[in-house]
């Protein structure tokens, strides 16, 4: 028998050695017109010579963080988020650097399908808020949700929507000029409680990752603690809602802990605010700045060590904690 390929005796096989180990090597392939074997690359004999067509070269795709985005969607140079002017990209300067803030704060061992769901639900309770403040700080951690996500799995599918998210977010809850009024107390308290999607050792929802890892350490050190309770002080102040409580000798007198975990402007103003109440009233704080978190063992100690000293200090407790 001739080979099919190159017409070589083949005795009883369709190709001889030869070319049977140019198939083998992906070099020759069979015509699916004529069942004739040729070249891979060339036009069998049964077709005419034809030019090819020139290769072109491959599209280099190049990941574009979720901050680059919004300009595309906006056109305008104005901050996604609250309008302001951003002309080198979607966020304003004080957004971008709330969303850094919260993206530092993400767990770094965090499962990309867990800070997905973190996002999805998020991005529903937003729709749920009426508090337009609330509204644009969360769509900033939309934002960094999405770049978290992109920069740590190279996975894109948030940041491919994120910008849309937000449009929709900040068009369908935006008040009206004759809608603006002041806020209530209890619509800002529930807004708040909108944010608690991480949970802690005991079960408590809490605002970020920081909070999930101070929780814990309270709870694993079996302290009892309040997350966000009322500070009681004047009535004719703004309200201070402290991050926890730690009741000393009863429910209302204990000690207060405060994480200080973002540094825009409003938060930092809000901080202040705080701070000076705290003073001001003589209410035992214990306060825990943006990185402390980090170190775990040496947090713990220092929480123990200050509750210890401040139980004593102010309710003649000793040795409150053990």
């Amino acid at each position: 028998m001739a080979c099919n390929c190159c017409g070589a005796e083949s005795g009883k096989f369709f190709l001889c050695f030869k070319c049977k180990t140019l198939k083998d090597e992906g070099k020759i392939e069979k015509c699916a017109e004529c069942g004739k074997w040729h070249k891979v690359g060339e036009p069998c004999a049964c077709k005419k010579e034809t030019t090819p067509a020139p290769i072109k070269p491959a599209t280099v795709v190049k990941t574009v963080p979720a901050e680059k985005t919004a300009k595309h969607v906006l056109g305008n140079g104005t901050c996604i988020v609250c309008g302001e002017a951003a002309p080198n990209g979607y966020l304003c300067r004080d957004c971008y650097y709330e969303m850094r803030d919260y993206k530092e704060a993400f767990d770094k061992n965090s499962k990309s399908f867990d800070m997905k769901d973190y996002y999805y639900n998020l991005r529903s309770n937003i729709y749920r808020m009426k508090t337009f403040d609330f509204v644009k700080s969360n769509c900033n951690k939309l934002m960094a949700i999405a770049n978290f996500v992109s920069e740590m799995f190279r996975d894109s599918s948030l940041t491919d929507r994120v910008a849309n998210d937000i449009n929709d977010l900040i068009a369908s809850k935006k008040p009206k000029e004759e809608e603006k009024e002041k806020v209530s107390e209890e619509t800002i308290s529930k807004d708040s409680h909108k944010e608690e999607l991480r949970r802690t050792c005991d079960g408590h929802y809490v605002k970020s990752d920081p909070e999930v890892i101070i929780d814990d350490i309270l709870y694993n050190s079996r302290i009892v603690h309040c997350y966000e309770k009322k500070v009681p002080i004047d009535s004719d102040e703004p309200a201070v809602t402290c991050d926890w409580f730690i009741p000393v000798t009863d429910g209302r007198h204990g000690i207060y802990i405060e994480y200080w975990g973002m540094n825009t402007k409003d938060y930092l103003a809000n901080k202040e605010r705080k701070k000076a109440s705290y003073k001001k009233h003589d209410i035992p704080l214990i306060e825990i700045e943006k990185d402390d978190y980090r170190d775990r063992q040496n947090l713990e100690y220092r929480i123990i060590d200050e509750l210890n000293h401040l139980a004593e200090k102010y309710y003649g407790v000793r040795n409150f904690q053990k």
